[in-house]
């Protein structure tokens, strides 16, 4: 399970293993408060630090949110979605190519390989994985690796334009005011 954190310097909750550094002012919080102050937050309450506690609480909106910290939340969840949408692709993908599903690398050098080997025009072996996670050099006819490069093109396509519908809900929110509408756009928050 992950363990949820709530950073008043950035005025925002963060998830440990999707956020890649926590900052040292975070202080952690029950996957239960998360929820809570969550639905707090879609309710219109704001989300504010209490430093008596050193908790995160939920209080009425006392008036529009200070424009700096909305550019600066605004900055911040672009750069989230930025990087979650990079590790997605360079994660891996799946393609059928050979009759049945493996699963491919795609980090840069995997998918400047596939390119290089597609030129050739050639049957090759490639690397991929079998559903038992066995990776192989796999033979593939040139027409099966252009398929691998297809279905790659497809995901990675898929993948930036999910990328796209979240930077634009958040200028949405940017330009609207509404840092509530701001704190919840995550990559998770909008399923493929």
């Amino acid at each position: 399970m992950s363990n949820f954190y709530y950073c008043p310097s950035l005025h925002t909750f963060l998830v440990q293993g999707l956020h890649p550094k926590i900052p040292a002012d975070s202080v952690k919080i029950s996957h239960t408060d998360y929820l809570s102050l969550l639905e707090k937050q879609s309710q219109g309450l704001h989300i504010i630090f209490d430093p008596s506690i050193n908790r995160p609480v939920a209080r009425p909106a006392s008036g529009p949110p200070e424009p700096e910290l909305l550019d600066n939340l605004y900055r911040q969840k672009v750069a989230e979605i930025n990087s979650a949408c990079e590790a997605t692709i360079i994660a891996g993908f799946w393609s059928s190519a050979l009759g049945e599903p493996h699963q491919y690398p795609s980090k840069l050098d995997d998918q400047l390989n596939l390119t290089g080997v597609i030129l050739q025009g050639f049957d090759s072996r490639y690397g991929c994985r079998d559903k038992q996670g066995v990776k192989e050099l796999r033979l593939h006819t040139a027409k099966q690796l252009r398929q691998v490069s297809d279905d790659f093109t497809t995901y990675k396509l898929e993948l930036l334009q999910r990328y796209n519908v979240l930077k634009q809900q958040l200028a949405q929110a940017l330009s609207n005011g509404e840092m509530n509408a701001m704190q919840v756009v995550t990559w998770e928050s909008l399923q493929p």
